[in-house]
């Protein structure tokens, strides 16, 4: 029995998607929604500061270790590229859920999450205060852009 647990067993992630979801619609239904993105901004802020990023020399440094933080938390991957003036992050494979009325919305929020998490993530390596990560595009059903840039 311990080999087939110690081998064969498998954590699922979503378990943690579906309380998630039920979380986010409920916050949905009793608050503003500059109330929620708030909120779940600060939830990505506290997530990267328990899941820290090393003090990187270069960007690409900086993906390898975001990429591998990622992963660990089933959040899917990222590409990061310097775009002279801001930094474009690709990020794909967020968590899908299978809600048809909800799946927009959670997508938007969980891209704030996201966005708390890149936003922390970059002020721990040096960033100034003055840049922000912010979405750009969201792209279903799994993908977004984000830029860090001057606000």
């Amino acid at each position: 029995m311990k080999t087939y647990f110690s081998t064969s067993y498998k954590q699922d992630v979503n378990g943690y998607v579906e309380i998630l979801v039920q979380i986010i619609k409920m916050m949905n239904m009793n608050a503003s929604n500059s109330e929620v993105n708030d909120f779940l901004f600060e939830v990505g802020v506290n997530l990267a500061n328990q899941h820290s990023v090393k003090a990187a020399d270069t960007l690409s440094a900086l993906h390898v270790e975001i990429n591998e933080i990622l992963s660990k938390l089933g959040f899917g991957v990222c590409q990061i590229e310097d775009a002279n003036n801001r930094v474009i992050i690709k990020h794909h494979d967020l968590p899908v859920i299978e809600d048809r009325e909800f799946r927009d919305k959670w997508l938007q929020y969980f891209s704030v999450i996201m966005c708390g998490l890149y936003n922390c993530w970059f002020r721990q390596t040096g960033a100034p205060a003055e840049l922000i990560c912010r979405i750009k595009e969201i792209i279903f059903p799994c993908d977004a852009v984000f830029e860090f840039k001057r606000a």
